[in-house]
């Protein structure tokens, strides 16, 4: 149950809303791009729709970049709380990503650094991965030059 609580954390609510997490629509397009690349499809279609490679990039990335810091939050809380089971601080951890506001009652038993952690992943998980890291990036100069494209074999 706890399991299926943090995966639901982690997707969040839907876009426009308060809530936090990935976003709905943001792990459908994730689900929708893994379909297409075992289909094999070169192109991405949802309802006669085809969706822009930038929106599917975003939402790797937005996905990529939430994975990496709930998953640093996660580690950095299981060093600094050796007494607390890994599933009541990976629920702590996503709930505060999520901004979701429930907990397996441990938070009043973390220490200064665990609360700053839970506190500054409440604060990512509000203001959103993609929109952080776009703030913390330096504006990229556009190149006009142009490269050849390779194929790099994956998997």
């Amino acid at each position: 149950t706890l399991l299926m609580f943090i995966i639901l954390m982690f997707i969040g609510a839907s876009s426009g809303s308060v809530g936090g997490g990935i976003k709905t629509s943001t792990f459908f397009l994730i689900i929708a791009i893994a379909g297409a690349t075992i289909r094999n499809k070169s192109k991405l279609v949802i309802g006669k729709r085809q969706i822009p490679r930038s929106i599917a990039m975003k939402a790797l990335t937005i996905f990529s970049f939430a994975a990496l810091i709930n998953m640093t939050g996660l580690l950095i809380l299981s060093i600094t709380e050796p007494d607390i089971s890994v599933m009541d601080l990976a629920f702590e951890q996503f709930s505060a990503f999520g901004t979701v506001g429930l907990s397996t009652g441990v938070t009043e038993n973390l220490s200064d650094p665990g609360k700053v952690i839970i506190i500054v992943s409440m604060l990512i998980g509000r203001v959103g991965p993609l929109t952080l890291a776009l703030a913390l990036s330096r504006q990229v100069k556009r190149e006009m030059i142009q490269y050849p494209q390779t194929h790099i074999m994956i998997g």
